[in-house]
């Protein structure tokens, strides 16, 4: 990749759930239009750095920088505005809804009635089985299914950077490789920037291009994807080898 350009970097940040320190002075960049990983085991911070970063959590020290802008700390209706779009781990979609009126709701920032549904329709290109189940209760449909509606529906903004928090949490094999495919065709196709927080990180370093290590809320390990696959320590802790 040539001239890269930090989209976010992270400078030694803290936070807090209540008493319990969480983020230790984690430090971290992601360019313009990469792919990065970031693998750890339970508790490790993973998913409290993406929800410190989309503005769900304050930190209490540090500072985080989002195209040269400050966002440390600002919510997240507001760092939406600015480009970044979060799908939490769960999916978290509006099971009584259709499949048109999840992605609608993803769009309640857009005021246009026409980009809507030019987005919806950009949806759908992206994701035909969603087209398939345009009016179908989204409670109904597949885990899978769900999971690219969640992303779907976070695409509706047109976000720069999208915070992907265990995409393939609970999907058969099929469904992990196609939402794989779809966050690699994402970066290839739209440009659009990932942070990738994922359990599965043998297929997460297979796809990106730089990775971080979280351990108890530091960060123990950084570099390129590659080399970070290779490493000793991590095949052991994260990649299942003796």
């Amino acid at each position: 990749m040539s001239e890269l350009k930090p989209m976010l970097e992270l400078n030694d940040v803290h936070t807090y759930y209540d008493h319990i320190h969480a983020l230790k002075g984690v430090s971290m960049t992601v360019n313009e239009g990469e792919i990065v990983a970031l693998i750890g085991g339970n508790g490790a911070g993973k998913t409290t750095s993406l929800r410190t970063i989309s503005g769900m959590m304050k930190p209490r020290r540090g500072t985080m920088t989002y195209q040269g802008q400050n966002i440390s700390g600002i919510p997240a209706h507001h760092t939406m505005q600015k480009g970044i779009s979060h799908v939490p781990e769960g999916r978290r979609i509006f099971k009584d809804l259709s499949v048109r009126e999840n992605l609608e709701v993803g769009a309640y920032t857009v005021t246009d009635r026409a980009l809507i549904e030019k987005r919806v329709q950009e949806g759908f290109e992206f994701f035909p089985r969603l087209k398939e189940r345009e009016a179908q209760l989204g409670g109904t449909m597949s885990g899978g299914e769900q999971q690219m509606l969640a992303i779907a529906r976070a695409l509706m903004v047109n976000p720069r950077l999208l915070l992907l928090d265990e995409p393939s949490m609970g999907l058969s094999p099929l469904f992990v490789e196609a939402i794989f495919d779809i966050i690699v065709k994402l970066n290839k196709e739209r440009g659009t920037t990932v942070l990738l927080v994922e359990q599965n990180a043998s297929m997460a370093l297979g796809i990106a291009h730089r990775a971080y290590v979280l351990q108890t809320g530091e960060v123990k390990l950084s570099g390129n994807a590659a080399d970070i696959a290779n490493d000793e320590s991590v095949r052991k802790a994260y990649l299942g080898e003796e």
